[in-house]
């Protein structure tokens, strides 16, 4: 609800000031995991933080191009928004890997299991940002549709993501279908 609120004010008031950045950046991450923190939703913290770069990373926050917002500095606008574009991306495979490098915790560890889940966290940083994906057709639905495109791409994400925190807590792998449900979580 935090970032909704922070969203709809950056497309409402759609100024790239230092209000833009407190109400649709600053807030946002700071009071979701002030939230989640408190109630020691370790997880859904990392997840939060991890999906929230992705977010404001492009309509209606742009914050990909903060560098070159006009109350914040003039640059020559591909560099620092390249350079904003690989911390953002950074910051989320960083809360991903967190949040997967805690689920799996107190769970053993076997490779295929890492393996598994690192394709399934892979995928799921992958569909963060599909808009980057130089595909003809990712392109192309991205150009004739861009909200809807990047709603379905983070809900893909988040699916994914779920999915590997899911697979990351099994304890156990059972092979005998007798004793699967003693196995399970």
């Amino acid at each position: 609800m935090i970032v909704l609120v922070g969203l709809l004010y950056a497309y409402i008031v759609y100024a790239f000031d230092a209000t833009t950045l407190l109400v649709s950046v600053v807030s946002p991450p700071i009071l979701g995991s002030i939230i989640l923190s408190v109630r020691k939703r370790w997880i859904f913290l990392f997840g939060f933080l991890a999906y929230f770069w992705s977010v404001v990373d492009d309509a209606p926050v742009y914050f990909d191009s903060v560098l070159t917002w006009p109350e914040v500095t003039r640059f020559h606008p591909f560099l620092p928004r390249l350079y904003m574009n690989i911390v953002l991306h950074l910051l989320t495979l960083v809360f991903l890997c967190l949040a997967i490098w805690l689920s799996m915790e107190e769970t053993d560890r076997t490779r295929s299991k890492v393996f598994k889940v690192s394709i399934l966290a892979l995928l799921a940083f992958i569909l963060a940002y599909a808009q980057n994906i130089p595909l003809t057709a990712v392109q192309d639905a991205e150009e004739n549709s861009w909200y809807a495109f990047d709603v379905a791409e983070k809900v893909a994400s988040i699916g994914f993501f779920v999915f590997a925190v899911r697979e990351a807590k099994k304890s156990k792998t059972c092979t005998d279908h007798t004793a699967r449900t003693s196995c399970e979580n």
